[in-house]
């Protein structure tokens, strides 16, 4: 049996011998020089995607749910629990597309995104629906019934009606009526300046009549009284119009126009209203970047957009020009988010030996490559004005973009055990 302090004598001396080793072992890393990591394998190119989100105008809180779609291609999503869409663009061509969102409850809205397929980036702002407020109201047989709701897109306190005559409807229905805003609806396509003068949702949708129910729609600015206009109906599906076969005839107080209707959907007025404005020279202010080793990532950027309108002549709704513009130009004169998503390309055949990472301009050295997207803040200030019948104003127009700085923008060779030196662009 052996000696018990001799045991633990030993015992002892050992852990001693294995802190010592420990200790030298952790020293010798703290202070000695870092071994060079060698070049990783090259990582696959990611397609390029467009990511972006849809928000409630008012308070620009996520909006689940939202039908979105990309113009012109049979791309389609929906906003996942975080408001956010993704459009995998690889089975398309081109640059210049649209996105469009809607959703049951709210208006329409788009947004023109930038796309750069060389350099792997796409760039789109929030895309912001107008919840609408929706005004019921109980229609029999014998007696009919009206529903109400107000405008704040007219030159007067004209509301948005509709009356159902007595004998209308076979059976009582739940009237439902919703004014929609001039900016939460497509644009006619009617002529290139045609713009939305008033609309509404009415209810229940594809509701046929035995005889004629008027609507009275509030108007924008003063219209001569008798004047018409035709009819409009959007088609939900495409968010194109068509002509209803009704016709809205100017009243006597010349700020509203009434229309008999045999059906319930979407109805709009549209005229034109032309807006004439020369952009200043951009402002460049603060400058960001976005950098991937692989995969793919986003980043988003506050950007205000701001409108001034004054002078001229005539009368008309400031509220409604504002939407205009803003649907014209596709921006929301607001605080709004961009978003910017970088897909790693692919890389340069020079720039892989072996199936690993290496840079020919600097041959021998360790280290990976990064794709940088270099971004600045631009401000440019439009000029001009805006016109239709009877009146003109002059607008001010202070736009924030997020664009790229195409010079810095490329590949990037970072250098390993250099503490995060880098060369680049290349």
């Amino acid at each position: 049996m052996k000696n018990k302090k001799t045991s633990t004598f030993a015992m002892a001396i050992s852990l001693m011998f294995v802190g010592m080793i420990v200790f030298s072992s952790c020293e010798s890393s703290r202070v000695g020089p870092e071994l060079p990591r060698p070049n990783p394998p090259a990582p696959p190119a990611q397609p390029l995607v467009l990511s972006g989100f849809v928000k409630d105008a008012g308070d620009h809180s996520i909006i689940a749910g939202a039908a979105v779609k990309l113009e012109g291609t049979s791309l389609s999503s929906t906003t996942d629990n975080n408001g956010k869409y993704n459009f995998n663009l690889s089975s398309t061509t081109g640059t210049s597309f649209t996105v469009s969102a809607s959703k049951t409850g709210y208006g329409f809205d788009a947004k023109v995104p930038s796309i750069n397929r060389t350099t792997n980036v796409a760039i789109v702002q929030d895309i912001l629906l107008a919840k609408l407020q929706v005004v019921t109201a109980p229609v029999t047989v014998a007696t009919g019934g009206s529903a109400t709701t107000t405008n704040n897109q007219s030159v007067a306190s004209q509301p948005l009606t509709v009356t159902v005559p007595p004998n209308a409807v076979t059976q009582p229905i739940t009237l439902t009526t919703s004014a929609i805003p001039a900016g939460q609806l497509p644009q006619p396509t009617t002529t290139a300046s045609a713009s939305v003068q008033s609309a509404g949702q009415f209810g229940p949708s594809g509701t046929q009549f035995q005889q004629p129910v008027t609507i009275n729609f509030p108007l924008p600015s003063p219209q001569t009284a008798g004047k018409t206009f035709s009819l409009l109906q959007l088609n939900e599906q495409t968010q194109t119009y068509t002509n209803s076969g009704f016709t809205a005839t100017v009243n006597a107080d010349g700020t509203s126009a009434s229309s008999p209707v045999t059906h319930f959907t979407i109805y709009a007025i549209a005229e034109d209203a032309v807006l004439n404005t020369t952009d200043g020279t951009p402002t460049i202010g603060s400058e960001d970047y976005l950098g991937l080793q692989s995969g793919s990532a986003t980043r988003i950027y506050t950007a205000t957009n701001t409108l001034t309108l004054s002078g001229g002549s005539g009368t008309v709704s400031d509220n409604w020009l504002k939407d205009v513009i803003s649907q014209k130009l596709k921006i929301d004169f607001t605080s709004t988010s961009t978003t910017i998503g970088g897909n790693f390309p692919q890389l340069p055949a020079n720039f892989v030996q072996n199936g690993l990472q290496t840079n020919p301009n600097n041959p021998g050295t360790s280290g990976n490559w990064e794709y940088r997207w270099y971004v600045n803040k631009s401000t440019t200030t439009s000029t001009g004005t805006a016109s239709g019948t009877g009146w003109t104003r002059n607008v001010n127009i202070v736009q924030e973009s997020w664009v790229i700085v195409t010079a810095k923008t490329g590949w990037y060779w970072i250098l390993h055990n250099q503490g995060g030196a880098f060369n680049g662009p290349y």
